[in-house]
This record gives structure tokens, sequence and C-alpha cells, in this order.
């Protein structure tokens, strides 16, 4: 019987350890829109910022409800939250509670928020009109464009192993800046319409990049030169993530062809949709806690969850609704 009591103890310690695992973890799901939205109802569903600290299993609602064009969110340093939206780039300082528009009326259709890994201080923004940096905390920002062909950017990456490295996704492709954004030079990946990066975790040289008519690309040499990595047919990608805890398992999310995954490094893909009743795959992130706990936004099918890895995928939340940006603060 004590054998018996002292193995019961056990496994409740052992449980709980692994919640208190999954409940140190914010995930943040931005909700662009709703197809069941009708001008001037009542009962309109709520989009913007929704936050799970359980591996995706509830949300709550964070910041305004009423709508609000919110296309990603990012954490940042401390219990700071940055939002990219239509009406510029939103801070939180209280953990998503209370928001405030830190741009001015020149900045709209933000994308992507991006703040610098290493200081507080500095944040990048992809917007429609270039990217857009600030040295203050937000108080400020500069438009940083100056090499660019077309301005248009969709997504921005801060070099983790040289914060002074960023590499911008832009209508002309993969552009490149040693200098903070200063100053831009266009990549090997260039002439294509690059929609989203990803750097490895584990990896600061290795690079990948999404794009609309050429699939999915890597860099080894800190985004300088990019080769192509074959995924079927090559479709437009709009989601990239990684397991960060074996980063040869990687997840493509595209456009109407679902999520494809390659558990060697690129080597070889696997179309997984299992369960997914749609395919218009637009942000995807893995769990830490629990990388077998993987999460998938579509546009206009909500919110859909794996629990073994992306292999088969379950119906979650945000029915009809535009789960456009997921992040997750470990």
């Amino acid at each position: 019987m004590k054998s018996h009591r002292s193995l019961a103890i056990a496994l409740l310690l052992t449980m709980a350890a692994d919640f208190s695992a999954a409940q140190q973890e914010t995930v943040y799901m931005s909700v662009l829109a709703s197809r069941k939205h009708r001008h001037g109802a009542a009962d309109n569903p709520v989009v913007g910022l929704f936050v799970s600290t359980d591996a995706g299993l509830s949300w709550t609602h964070r910041g305004w409800r009423e709508y609000i064009r919110l296309f990603h969110t990012e954490p940042g340093h401390g219990s700071t939250v940055w939002s990219a939206a239509g009406n510029g780039v939103l801070r939180s300082t209280d953990g998503g509670l209370t928001w405030r528009v830190t741009t001015g009326s020149d900045v709209t259709e933000v994308l992507k928020v991006r703040p610098h890994p290493a200081d507080p201080a500095v944040v990048y923004a992809a917007t429609a009109y270039g990217v857009i940096r600030s040295g203050d905390g937000g108080e400020t920002w500069q438009y940083r464009t100056t090499g660019f062909r077309r301005k248009f950017a969709s997504d921005i990456v801060v070099d983790r192993g040289n914060g002074r490295c960023l590499l911008a996704a832009t209508e002309q492709g993969v552009y490149r800046s040693e200098n903070e954004g200063k100053t831009w030079v266009p990549t090997s990946l260039h002439g294509t319409i690059a929609n989203v990066l990803l750097q490895n975790p584990r990896a600061t040289r290795e690079f990948w990049a999404g794009t609309e008519e050429r699939g999915v690309f890597r860099s080894s040499d800190g985004g300088v030169r990019w080769t192509s990595v074959a995924v079927a047919g090559n479709p437009p990608v709009y989601a990239l993530a990684m397991n960060p805890r074996n980063p040869s398992t990687i997840f493509v999310g595209t456009y109407q062809q679902g999520v494809f995954v390659s558990r060697d490094g690129g080597a070889s893909w696997r179309q997984s949709n299992q369960g997914l009743q749609n395919l218009d795959v637009h942000s995807l992130v893995v769990i830490p806690s629990d990388t077998s706990v993987v999460l998938a936004g579509t546009l206009n099918g909500g919110l859909f969850r794996s629990t073994d890895g992306g292999t088969t995928w379950t119906f979650n939340s945000q029915d009809d609704s535009q789960a456009y940006g997921l992040s997750v603060r470990p």
C-alpha cells in the first residue's frame, strides 16, 4: 500500500510540474476579421487579441473589444507586448490588459512587429510602406527603406546572433541590412514576393523564407545566399514554424494546400491535413513546453490544434474567422 501511495504522489507531482510548465507560456492569437461580422449588428463576434496560458486549450480576449484590424502580436521584454494593426503599432506594458497606439497617422497597415532580442528600447515593424524603427521603446518611429526597390514589407527578422543585422521580406524578395536598417541590399532571393521569414532557434546563421510563387528557401550564411527547398507544387507560403527542441522538424503553412511537415531538415516533405477543415493556413506556432502541440491559424476557418506534432488536427476556436497571427512567450 505504501508503495502505491508513493507512486500516486509522484504522479501527481509530475502532473503538477507539467501544468506549471504550460502555465509559464503565453500564446498570442491575432484575429483579423470574421465572416460572421455584420455591419451594425449588436452580436458581432469579438476580434482582436486572444491569449492562452494552457497551450491553446482556452482563450481570453485582451485589449480593445471594438473592431480593430490586428495582424500580429509579439511578446517583448518583461510584461511588454507589441501588436501590428491597421492603425499602427500598438504597445501594452501590462501583459496586454491596456494598450495605446505608439505611431502617428503616417504609419498604417503594420503587418509584423519585432522587438530587438537584447535591447528593450529597439523595436522594428514591417508595414505596407516599408520598415520602421524605434530606438526609444516606441515613443518615436522612423522609416528605414533606403535600398528597397518596392517598399511593401510583410515580415522582418532581427538576427539573434548580430542585433545590427536584419532581414526583410518584401515584394521584391528578401533584403538584408547590416546597420540596423539604415540601408538595405538585395540578397540572392530577389525578384519574387517574399511573405514570411524564420530564423533557426538553435543555429543563428540559418534562415528560412516563404514566397508567393516559388515555395520555400533556406539560407545557411545569415541570409545572403538562398537555395530552394522543394515542397510539392511550390504553393504560396504564408507561415513557417520550427520545433524549438528539434529544429529539423519544420512546418509550412500554405494557401489552399494546408500544412506541409518535414522531419529531416527540409530534405523531404509530407502534406499533413487530416482534420484540417480549411487549407488556407496563415499562421503556425509550436508550443515549447510540449512540442507535440502545434497551432494553425487559417483564413476564414479559425484556429486548429494538433496534439501529435502536426499529424492530425482538430478545430479549436474562432469559427469563420481569420486567425492571422500566432506567437508564443516561453
